[in-house]
Parts: structure tokens; sequence; C-alpha cells
């Protein structure tokens, strides 16, 4: 009898850690980020719409995010890449910057990846620095 207890609770306890998880990332709380590459400036931002868009790549190693979004001409690295997940959308950002603060006057096309080892979410949407994405390439959950 004790040893059926134990059993119980010991599944009751793992049970309510994974809607503790779960709980979390649909409020919108970060998710971990396996790895982050800035790319950088490929040229001037020559579209017409400034949305940002994201490609969803996945593979072996995880599932990896293609950024490509207009920022300021002259930021040459980026920090404190962060996601977040709330309610089926996966919130990509970042930051651009110039350590010499030196910037001009024009849009850059700006490249990044964020990878991600596993989703344990559905992901249907996405943003980058909270504005809506053109959704591009591989993206079957669309």
């Amino acid at each position: 009898m004790r040893k059926n207890l134990a059993i119980l609770l010991v599944t009751l306890g793992i049970a309510i850690a994974g809607l503790a998880a779960f709980a979390a990332v649909q409020s919108g709380d970060s998710v971990a980020i396996d790895s982050f590459e800035f790319l950088g400036c490929s040229g001037d931002w020559t579209d017409e719409d400034y949305s940002p868009e994201i490609w969803r790549m996945g593979s072996n190693a995880g599932t990896t995010y293609l950024v490509r979004h207009p920022g300021t001409c002259g930021a040459n690295t980026a920090r404190n890449a962060k996601a977040s997940f709330s309610s089926g959308t996966l919130n990509l950002h970042y930051e651009l910057y110039n350590p010499d603060e030196v910037y001009a006057i024009c849009s850059c096309e700006f490249w990044a990846k964020f990878t991600f080892r596993s989703e344990a979410y559905p992901v249907v949407d996405a943003t980058f620095d909270a504005r809506a994405a053109r959704l591009k390439g591989s993206w079957s959950e669309r």
C-alpha cells in the first residue's frame, strides 16, 4: 500500500511540474535559446515593407529561426538575445548596437539565427522585436 502511495505521489509530482512548466511557457515566459548568431548587415534595406521576415528550419541539431529585419546602419554587433512564447507565438528579440556609438541615417538589412534544441510547444506564429513577422520558407505549422 505504501509503495503504491509513493508511486502515486511521485507521478502526481511529475504531472504538476509538467503543468507548471506548460503554464509558464503559455504565459509568455522566457524560452532558453541554445545558440544565437548575429550575422550582421548584408546591405541597405530595399523593401518598401519594413516588416521582419522569419524562416523556420529544422534539423537533427534542433530548430533554427533565421531572422531578417531592418535596423539602423552602423550597428555592428548584437546583445541581449531573448526568446519567449505566448499563445502559440514565438517572440524573438535582440538589441543592435555599435560599441563606438557611430550610426548612420539609413536602414540596413540585418540577419540573425536563433537555434533551439527542441520545441516543447506548437509554434504557429512568430514576431521579432514585438513586430509581426512575414513567415517564409519552411513553416509547416501555418
